[in-house]
This record gives structure tokens, C-alpha cells and sequence, in this order.
């Protein structure tokens, strides 16, 4: 049985954060590794604590908590992060996906979404709302041309880092991906990273409105 999904939860609402550990408790698959109600408290558990998964809620008391998930990712690539919050945040939510958060869940949701959140963020995958998700590429794909340094990332880009991004393009997974270019996960994982880096951007969504802007798409990529 592969390991459990490392679970951290950062909230300034105790009551919430008991609940959802005690909610958490009931998938096998995840666990509980540490929990903080403070901003600082979230920044001791990026010093100390090893996790896969961050649940970070918008308003720490009054303390905009969107800095903390942009540190986490900086720091630790690998991790993922799901924003929990009660805030209606439009703008939010378009910061949050440039620093490469994947995870957006409203506290009104049902707990079943936020595990199913969880689990796609740990396997490289982006749930947020459809809803706001066009929102958040109409903002990302604003503007006619793309800035000249992703223009020179593009250029920069290997054919089979094209191949992956005009189908992240097209809203493929991960696995998905994999399946139609006959590799791994992890090796599409590895070409995400690469077509990050070069693009200079922190997030998949980020990466695909430049692909838009540019005209690249999945079958255009395969086929041309």
C-alpha cells in the first residue's frame, strides 16, 4: 500500500482545523502531520515539518495568508497546496494560481471535495472550481501578446516539452499525458518542471495561457 498523503492544515479557527483532522482521520490514505492557527505557526511548519499537502486557509486572523502558500511552494516544489477559504477572493485566486497553487475549495464545500482536492493536488493535479477556473484563464490570457521573456521560453522549449504543454493545453492530466506520449507520471512530471522553469512561471494554469496566447495547442503540437 503506497504511503499515506502528509496533511498539513494552517487555519486560524481551532474549532475548523479539530474538525478536519477528525475528518481526515477517516481516509486511510491521508494523514494529519501538523497544524498551526497563526501565520507563524505555519511558518514553523514549513522550518520543521515534511508534508505533501498544505490546507491553508486566505484570512489568518486578519493576516493574509496567501504569502504562506507562495513560501511553501517556493521552497518545496514538490508540495502541493489547497486553499480552504470563506472568502469570496476573485482576484485571490488569479495571485494564487501565478504562485502555483493547484487547490481551491470553499469552507461551504463538502468534505468529500476537500479529500478529493487533497489527493489531486498531492498527484500533481489541479482542482479548482470549473466555475472559477475560466476566470481564472480569461485573466492569465489577458492581452494580446505574450511578455517577450515567455516568448524566448517558448523558443527555449524541447519538442517533447511542446508535446506536454499543448496538451496541459488541452486540459489533459497528468496521466493522461503520459498515456498518449507512452511515459510515466513522473517523467511528465519532470517535463512540467522544465517547461515552468523555462516559461518562468510557478503554475501549470500560468504555463497554458501563454500556451493560448501562443497558438499552442494539443493536437496542433502532435499532429503538426
Amino acid at each position: 500500500m503506497p504511503a499515506p498523503i502528509r496533511v498539513v492544515v494552517v487555519d486560524d479557527h481551532e474549532v475548523f482545523v479539530d474538525a478536519l483532522v477528525v475528518c481526515l482521520a477517516d481516509y486511510e490514505d491521508l494523514t494529519v502531520v501538523g497544524t498551526a492557527t497563526t501565520l507563524e505557526g505555519g511558518q514553523a511548519l514549513l522550518e520543521e515539518g515534511e508534508f505533501d499537502v498544505m490546507v491553508l486557509d486566505l484570512d489568518l486572523a486578519g493576516v493574509d495568508g496567501l504569502p504562506l502558500a507562495v513560501e511553501a511552494l517556493q521552497r518545496r516544489p514538490d508540495v502541493g497546496v489547497v486553499i480552504v477559504t470563506g472568502l469570496d477572493s476573485g482576484s485571490q485566486i488569479v495571485e494564487a494560481v501565478q504562485g502555483g497553487v493547484r487547490g481551491w475549495v470553499a469552507k461551504t464545500a463538502t468534505a468529500e471535495d476537500l479529500v478529493e482536492a487533497v489527493r489531486g493536488v498531492a498527484h500533481g493535479e489541479t482542482r479548482i472550481p470549473a466555475e472559477l477556473l475560466a476566470g481564472v484563464l480569461v485573466s492569465l490570457s489577458r492581452g494580446q501578446r505574450a511578455p517577450l521573456e515567455h516568448v524566448q521560453g517558448i523558443s527555449e522549449l524541447t519538442t517533447r516539452e511542446l508535446e506536454v504543454l499543448g496538451c496541459l493545453a488541452e486540459g489533459m492530466s497528468r496521466t493522461e499525458i503520459g498515456e498518449l506520449l507512452h511515459v510515466s507520471p513522473n517523467t511528465v512530471r519532470t517535463h512540467i518542471q522544465s517547461i515552468l522553469h523555462k516559461l518562468k512561471v510557478h503554475s501549470a494554469l500560468a504555463a497554458v495561457a501563454i500556451a493560448r496566447r501562443a497558438g499552442i495547442t494539443g493536437p496542433s503540437v502532435l499532429t503538426g
